[in-house]
Order: C-alpha cells, then structure tokens, then sequence
C-alpha cells in the first residue's frame, strides 16, 4: 500500500533537481562561468558582457576578480584542480575583468574600492601575465601585465611587488617598447636588487641592437 508514495516523492526529487539547477545557472557564479566560457572568442565581448551584468545587478566586482585568480592561480585556494594547465581562455578572462573593472569603477561601491581591493586587481594583472608568459605567450602576456584601473599602479604596490615590478618592464621591453621599460625604472626613487638587474639587462640590450 506504501508503493503509490514513490512516483510523487520521485517527482519532488526531480523537482528539487531542477529548481537547483536553475538556480546554480542564475547566480553570480553560474553567470561569471557562463561569461568566462566566451572569453577565448573576444577578451572585449566578455568584458562588455561583464558589464552589462554588473549593471543588472547578476554580479560583483569582487565575485568577477574571484573566478579570475582561480582561474589562473592554482595556488590560490583555485576550486580548479591543480593539474589543469591555465589556458590562453584563462588569461583572456582575467583581462576581461580587468577591462570591465576599468570601465565600471565609477560605479562600483566606494565601499567596496578599498586598497585591498587595488591590491587584489593589481595581482589578478601580474599574476595573469606571469601565467600567460610561462605559455610563451607574450601579446597575451604584455596585453595583461598593466591592464585594469591605473588606480592600482603607484609607488606602494610596486614596492610591495618587485617580482610583477620586473615581469612589466621585462615584457614592455621584449614587446618593442623598450624606451618605455627604461622610463618607468628610472623614474623610481628607489629599486631593489631584482629592479636593478632587469634595468641593467634591459640598456644592455638595447645597446646591442641596431638604432632605426
């Protein structure tokens, strides 16, 4: 007489399914992984994409720059497993929330723009292209290195930060662009021991090489 319970407790599984289902595909993250996923076909429609749920309220600045670091920051508590390889994907996404952080700053929460959160968007952009760089892939990692806010760019996290310091003016210089490399080293006040070695490499090279 028990056995008619069945089918209905079976259909309130499956309902209870679905519902969870759904609701996984309509949170923040559902999304942030939906967006990420377009990221390998346009860094820019993902970083539009970003936006325009940001502004839908369907996402947060810092649940975008979250999924960035996991994705290319198996270091860093990444929900990914360790053996899966950052992908070129990886890294376009991690410059989409960096572009869309960008373009939204003067909309995001004053709250929420503290120096944590500069800090945070300036080693989403090194560790981005220190992952990117090791792909040897070096126009996806000059295109990260500086991207994002300028915010996050002064003289207090380059001090804290001599190694994504280096990793700049090293990919400034092997992208051409290494007038500008030597600029941004000599106009600091002071550079440690890494700082001076990169500089020293950098004008020694640039000897070498022929005068356009």
């Amino acid at each position: 007489m028990r056995l008619p319970l069945a089918r209905p407790l079976l259909f309130t599984f499956i309902f209870v399914v679905i519902v969870g289902l759904l609701v996984g595909c309509t949170s923040e993250r559902g999304r942030l992984d939906a967006i990420a996923q377009t990221a390998a076909k346009s860094r820019s429609a993902a970083a539009i994409a970003l936006r325009k749920a940001f502004y839908a309220g369907e996402i947060t600045a810092n649940g975008a720059i979250d999924l960035a670091y996991e994705k290319v920051d198996r270091a860093a508590g990444s929900k990914v497993p360790a053996s899966t390889p950052v992908s070129a994907s990886d890294i376009a996404f991690a410059g989409a929330v960096l572009d869309f952080v960008d373009q939204a700053e003067p909309d995001i929460e004053k709250k929420v723009l503290n120096e944590f959160f500069w800090v945070r968007l300036g080693t989403l952009a090194g560790t981005a292209a220190s992952a990117a760089r090791s792909m040897d892939d070096l126009p996806g990692a000059r295109a990260v290195v500086l991207a994002g806010p300028k915010r996050w760019q002064n003289d207090p996290y380059w001090r804290q930060h001599p190694d994504h310091d280096a990793l700049a003016s090293m990919l400034l210089f092997e992208s051409g662009e290494g007038d500008e490399a030597l600029r941004r080293l000599q106009e600091r006040p002071d550079l440690d021991e890494q700082l001076v070695q990169v500089k020293e490499t950098i004008e020694k090279q640039m000897k070498k090489r022929p005068r356009k």
